[in-house]
Order: structure tokens, then sequence, then C-alpha cells
């Protein structure tokens, strides 16, 4: 079992194409599509109606597909710094329009989408006095203006990480 287990650590350790990225870029494009498919109105498969619980679950998964492309980009990064991987030329030609400054704008135009998206759920709120509200037609509101708000801060906080990373570049990689 131990010899197994440290093997199968192994592959994976070296390996995070198959540990973070394929997995991350699965979850974010079914997150994605299911969450845009179930944004507008309650959908029906048969018997079985989605509706905004599935929003909800979809918003998970294209967060949590985006922290696992993320820690592919920052395993890989690591592992060609120590030399435990070779240099990847595909990889070097992405960080030149994968900058600092175009992480910082994406993530700040999605935290102020997820502002907008706040301040209209809570203007709406405050039409009815503070009181209750049709939850469905709200989460519809809530739930992308969070994921905007959580993407958002992540790009920018994965993005200054990526820099901090970049730091300590060597022999011209990632230039």
């Amino acid at each position: 079992w131990s010899d197994g287990w440290r093997h199968l650590r192994f592959l994976f350790l070296y390996s995070p194409r198959w540990l973070f990225l394929y997995p991350g870029i699965l979850l974010l494009a079914v997150g994605t599509l299911l969450g845009l498919w179930v944004l507008p109105e309650p959908r029906a498969i048969g018997t079985v109606t989605l509706d905004v619980h599935t929003l909800l679950y979809a918003a998970v998964a294209v967060t949590l597909g985006y922290q696992s492309v993320a820690f592919a980009f920052f395993t890989k990064i690591f592992a060609i710094q120590e030399g435990l991987m070779p240099t990847d030329p595909r990889f070097n030609k992405l960080f030149k329009y994968a900058t600092l400054e175009v992480g910082l704008c994406i993530g700040f135009t999605l935290v102020v989408l997820g502002i907008g998206g706040t301040g209209w759920a809570f203007s709406e709120w405050g039409e009815s006095s503070f009181g209750e509200l049709e939850p469905t037609k709200m989460l519809r509101v809530i739930i992308p203006a969070a994921l905007s708000l959580i993407l958002g801060f992540q790009i920018v906080l994965s993005s200054f990480f990526l820099s901090v990373l970049g730091l300590g570049r060597h022999r011209g990689e990632f230039d």
C-alpha cells in the first residue's frame, strides 16, 4: 500500500496538468455552461427541474475550476524554476500576454460587476422596504454577483502571486 501510494503521489506531483489543469478546465467549462443555461429560468430534464440550487453549484464549480487552473500555473512555474521540469516555450509565450496589469484589469472589472449586481439586489430589497423578496428571482442576481466578486478577487491575488513567482526568474524564463 505505501509503495503504491508513494508512486501515485509521485505521478500526481510531477504532472500538474493531470492533477490541476485538466480537472480545473472541466469544472470551469461544466460550471459555466450549466450556470449560463440555468441562469435565465428553471430548466427541466425529464422530471427533474434545475433551478437556483443548480446555479449555486455551478458557481461553486467555476470557483473550484479557476482555483485548480491557477494552481496548475503556480505549480508549473515553481517546477520550472526549481529545475524539476523543462522550460516550456508555449508557457513563456502565454506570459507575454498574461501580465500583472492584464490580471488586475480583468479582476477589477469582475469586482466592479459583482459590486454592481450586489447594489442592484440591495436596491431591489430597498424597494420592498427591506422585507421579503422572491428568493429565486434574487438568487439569479446574487449568485452571479457573488461569483463575480470571488473570481475578481482571486484573479487579482493570483496575478500578484504569479508576479511574485516571476521575480525569481532565471536564464530568461518567462520573459
